[in-house]
C-alpha cells in the first residue's frame, strides 16, 4: 500500500501494485533462458544444471531493491521468504523454459501488450476497482497503459519485476493450456465407461472387517517384519529426504508499557498534521500502519470512553490518541449521517433441502395463518426455520441497516408495517418476515491513523541477551534439556525437518534455522545454535539428529510396516476361517450378517456404508449368477460373496455421450492435474537444493 501512496502523491493516477511469485526474465520478442555464469559456487542443480550462487544472489538483491525502490524496505524476515521466492522461481523456470523452449512457446510485445490494455486484458486488471472509469464504473484500459508508463518511469526496478512476473505467467498459462487441450478421451475409454456406469451386478455378501480383530491378538514376529520389508524396501515409500530433529525453547518479545507509552506519544505527534491534511487518504496511506483509506462508521460500542468526544465533533475534527487492541490510533472526522435501522424477525424454509419454491411458498402461507391467529412467533421459529443464526434470539436480528441484508428482506423490514407478517423470496429461500421496530442512528465516519504498539529495540536486546545467554550455557543437547528444565522453560520439538522446510513446527519462515540443521560441514549433532530472530520471537536450536537421504533401514521402517504386516496376519487367518463355506455355515456357524449389495456398478462399488471395494465388486463381475467367491481380501475386511443377479449390457453404435461426459471430468479436474504436472516435471529434473551448504 505504501507504493499506492507515493505514487499518488505524484500522479493523479488510480494504481495497484500487483502482488505474486517475483521473478527474472527480461521481456523480449523471444524468451530463451539465460547462460549461467561460471563459478566454483552453487546453490543447487535442476536437470544437472548447477544454479550458480552469483546468480541467485543477483535475483534476490534485484528484488530488495525494487522493494526499497518504491519505499518498501526488506525486513530480515520478509528477505528469507523472498530468498524463498526466488530460489522457487528459479527452479520453476529453469524446468518449464526447457519445456517451452522445446515447444517454441514465445510471448511477443503484442500479445504482451494484448493482456494488459489489449482486447484480452487478464482478469487482475480487468476486476481491479482502481482501473475503472471513477465516473461510468467500467474498466478503463487507459489507465493501465498509464500505470506502466509510470512506474516504468519512475521505479523502473518494481518495473522490471513486475512485467517479468506476468510474462512468466502467461507462458506458463499457454503450457498448462496444451496441456488441458490435450485432454482427449477416445472410443476405448469412452466404451469402458458405459460398461463402467451400466453393467450391474446384485450380491450376496458376509464380511470379517480388520477391526473384529484386536491388533494384539495377532501375534508379530522381527522375522515377520523383516519377511515383509524385503518383499517390499524397493517401494517409493521408503525414499528418506536428508531429515533433522531439532529441539528449541522460545523467548517473546513482548512490548513493554514504555514501548505502549512512546506508541501513544508517536501517534499523538501525527494529530496537527492530520487536522492540516488536504488529502486524508494519502496521510492515512502515509503514516498509518494499518493503512485503511476508506472512511467507516466510529465503533463508539468498543470506544466507550470516546462516545462523547467524537459525537461532538464536526468534519475535520481529530480525537484520540485511543487503544484499539493493540494499536493507538487517531481518526479525523469525515462527516456526520443520519442512518435508517430496522429490528425484524424472521422464519427461514431453506430451498437447500430439495423442495420447490411453490412448495415453500405454500408451507409458508400455512404458517403466515397460524402466525396471525396464535400470535406465537417463537414456537414457530423453533419449529420451522432454517436460520441457526437467529434460532436462538427468537428469529430476531436487531438494528441491522438496508446494505447489511439482502435486499428483499430489507424491504419487508423498512417498508412493510410493524407487526406485520410479509412473505418473501431470496436466494436462500422463503421468509416469513415480521418488522418490530425501526430507528434512526446518528453515525460519524473516520479515518483512522494508528501504530502497532511494538517492541523497542531496548526491549529486544534485552530478551536477545537472555537468549544468548542460553545459547552460550547450553553446550550440548544434554545441557539444553537441564538448563531449560531448571528456568521452567518449555522444550519444542521439530522431528523430521527436510532441507526444503520452509517451517519448523510452530515457528513461521524459519528456513535460516533448517539451513543451520543440514549445513553438515558448520553444524555438528548435539549443537547449540546462536538465537535466531524471528519477527518477536527469539529462539535457541539444538540439532538431536540427523538423517542422510538415502533408503530407509529396516530398523528405520521397523515400526511403520507393523501395521501392515498386522493386517497381511489377519488377512491370512481371515481366509483360513471363512475358506470353503457357503452363506448359511458363514452365518450360522461364523456368526457373519448376510448383507445385499444392490446394482453395482464398478464406477460406485461401494460397500460396507459407503466403503469402495472395487476389487471384491470386480471379482463379483467375473462369476455367473449362484456362484460364490472365494475369502477376498478388500479395503475393509475380508469378503465372501455370492451372486444374485447380473445385467445383460448390450454393445452401442456409438459412446460420445460417456466421453463427453468423462472428458468434462477430467478437464473439471484439471487444477489437480496442472499441480500434478508440475510436480511430475520437478521430480525429472531431479532438484537439488544445497543452500544449506553455503548460508
Amino acid at each position: 500500500m505504501a507504493v499506492i501512496g507515493k505514487i499518488r502523491e505524484r500522479s493523479t493516477l488510480l494504481l495497484i501494485i500487483i502482488g505474486g511469485a517475483m521473478v527474472a526474465f527480461v521481456l523480449g520478442d523471444f524468451f530463451s533462458g539465460r547462460g549461467t555464469t561460471v563459478n566454483n559456487q552453487f546453490v543447487g542443480k535442476v536437470h544437472g544444471e548447477d544454479i550458480n550462487l552469483i546468480d541467485y544472489e543477483k535475483r534476490v538483491e534485484a528484488q530488495k531493491q525494487s522493494m526499497a525502490s518504491i519505499g518498501q524496505p526488506v525486513s530480515s524476515q520478509a528477505e528469507q521468504q523472498m530468498r524463498n521466492q526466488v530460489w522457487n522461481s528459479m527452479v520453476q523456470e529453469k524446468i518449464l523454459y526447457s519445456e517451452l523452449n522445446k515447444l517454441g512457446l514465445r510471448l511477443g510485445q503484442d500479445e504482451f501488450d494484448d493482456i494488459r490494455f489489449g482486447e484480452n486484458v487478464r482478469p487482475e486488471f480487468a476486476s481491479d476497482e482502481n482501473f475503472k472509469n471513477p465516473e461510468t464504473g467500467v474498466f478503463d484500459a487507459q489507465l493501465v497503459q498509464n500505470y506502466f508508463s509510470f512506474i516504468k518511469e519512475r521505479y523502473p526496478l518494481f518495473y522490471e519485476v513486475q512485467v517479468n512476473r506476468i510474462v512468466n505467467e502467461r507462458l506458463f498459462e499457454k503450457y498448462n493450456n496444451l496441456v488441458k487441450k490435450g485432454v482427449y478421451i477416445n472410443t476405448l475409454e469412452a466404451k469402458d465407461e458405459y460398461y463402467r456406469q451400466t453393467q450391474k451386478v446384485t450380491i450376496n455378501y458376509v464380511t470379517k472387517t480388520y477391526e473384529s480383530m484386536v491388533d494384539s491378538l495377532v501375534t508379530v514376529s522381527d522375522k515377520d517384519l523383516k519377511a515383509y520389508f524385503d518383499k517390499h524396501k524397493d517401494d517409493d515409500r521408503f525414499d528418506r529426504e536428508a531429515t533433522a530433529d531439532l529441539l528449541f525453547v522460545g523467548f517473546d518479545v513482548v512490548p513493554t508499557p514504555e514501548d505502549e507509552v512512546a506508541t501513544k506519544e508517536s501517534v499523538a505527534d501525527l494529530i496537527d498534521d492530520f487536522k492540516v491534511s488536504t488529502n486524508d487518504s494519502l496521510f492515512v496511506l502515509k503514516y498509518s500502519a494499518s493503512r485503511n483509506a476508506n472512511a467507516f462508521p466510529f465503533k463508539t460500542q468498543e470506544h466507550p470512553d470516546m462516545e462523547s468526544q467524537v459525537f461532538a465533533s464536526q468534519a475535520g475534527d481529530v480525537v484520540g490518541p485511543y487503544k484499539s487492541g493493540e494499536r493507538w490510533c487517531i481518526a479525523k472526522v469525515q462527516r456526520l449521517e443520519d442512518e435508517a435501522q430496522a429490528t425484524a424477525r424472521h422464519i427461514l424454509l431453506a430451498n437447500n433441502k430439495g423442495d420447490s419454491m411453490d412448495k415453500l411458498k405454500s408451507r409458508a402461507d400455512s404458517i403466515k395463518k397460524v402466525l396471525q391467529s396464535k400470535k406465537n412467533f417463537d414456537e414457530m421459529v423453533t419449529k420451522f426455520s432454517d436460520d441457526p443464526g437467529s434460532a436462538a434470539t427468537g428469529g430476531k436480528y436487531e438494528n441491522f441497516n438496508r446494505e447489511m441484508m439482502v435486499p428483499e428482506f430489507s424491504a419487508a423490514s423498512f417498508d412493510k408495517p410493524i407487526g406485520s407478517i410479509n412473505i418473501v423470496e431470496t436466494t436462500y429461500g422463503v421468509h416469513i418476515v415480521e418488522p418490530l421496530s425501526r430507528r434512526t442512528v446518528p453515525l460519524v465516519y473516520v479515518l483512522e491513523a494508528d501504530a502497532n504498539i511494538e517492541p523497542s529495540s531496548q526491549t529486544f536486546n534485552a530478551v536477545y541477551d537472555q537468549a544468548n545467554e542460553f545459547s552460550i550455557n547450553s553446550g550440548s543437547v544434554a545441557k539444553f534439556r537441564t538448563l531449560a528444565e531448571e528456568r521452567a522453560m518449555k522444550v519444542e520439538e521439530g522431528k523430521g525437518v527436510t532441507r526444503q522446510a520452509v517451517n519448523i513446527p510452530g515457528i513461521i519462515q524459519s528456513t535460516d534455522a533448517v539451513r543451520w540443521a543440514h549445513n553438515v560441514e558448520l553444524t555438528k549433532v548435539g549443537q547449540v545454535s546462536e538465537p535466531f530472530e524471528f519477527g518477536r520471537k527469539i529462539v535457541v536450536f539444538a540439532l538431536e539428529k540427523r538423517t542422510e537421504q538415502g533408503r530407509a533401514t529396516f530398523d528405520e521402517a521397523k515400526e511403520e510396516i507393523r501395521p501392515d504386516v498386522i493386517r497381511e496376519k489377519k488377512v491370512g487367518i481371515f481366509k483360513t476361517e471363512l475358506e470353503g463355506k457357503d452363506m448359511n455355515q458363514l452365518m450360522l456357524d461364523i456368526g457373519l450378517t448376510v448383507q445385499v449389495g444392490s446394482n453395482l456398478t464398478e464406477k460406485s462399488p461401494n460397500l460396507l456404508a459407503g466403503t469402495p471395494e472395487p476389487y471384491v465388486v470386480g471379482y463379483a463381475f467375473s462369476l455367473p449368477e449362484g456362484a460364490i467367491s472365494p475369502p477376498l481380501e478388500g479395503v475393509r475386511g475380508v469378503f465372501v460373496v455370492s451372486v444374485l443377479s447380473k445385467t445383460t449390457v448390450e454393445p452401442r453404435e456409438e459412446y460420445m455421450t460417456y466421453a463427453d461426459e468423462l472428458g468434462e471430468s477430467r478437464r473439471a479436474m484439471y487444477g489437480s492435474y496442472s499441480t500434478g504436472l508440475y510436480k511430475a516435471l520437478k521430480e525429472f529434473a531431479d532438484v537439488e537444493d544445497d543452500r544449506s551448504k553455503i548460508y
